[in-house]
């Protein structure tokens, strides 16, 4: 912690890169394709991996923001970092 209640911005973006890293592991994890699907049968589910393709892109666009954000900052605040947490 630097006086004033700050902390080094790097600590910050490292935890919210290993946050988002294993967010996006676990959804890749979770994509379940059935023994012996068919094309046909994978278009029926559609809609279902069109939401995962939005929910990944959602996450990633977040993350860059995030990384945005912090590109110009040195230290965090402690408001900023609970912030954040949240």
């Amino acid at each position: 912690m630097r006086g004033g209640g700050s902390m080094n911005k790097a600590r910050v973006e490292a935890f919210t890169d290993a946050i988002i890293a294993i967010v996006m592991t676990i959804m890749v994890l979770e994509i379940k394709i059935p023994e012996g699907a068919t094309l046909w049968s994978l278009l029926r589910e559609r809609a279902y991996f069109l939401a995962y393709l939005i929910s990944f892109y959602r996450i990633a666009a977040t993350w860059y923001n995030h990384h945005y954000l912090f590109a110009n900052a040195q230290w965090i605040s402690r408001k900023v970092f609970w912030l954040n947490i949240v």
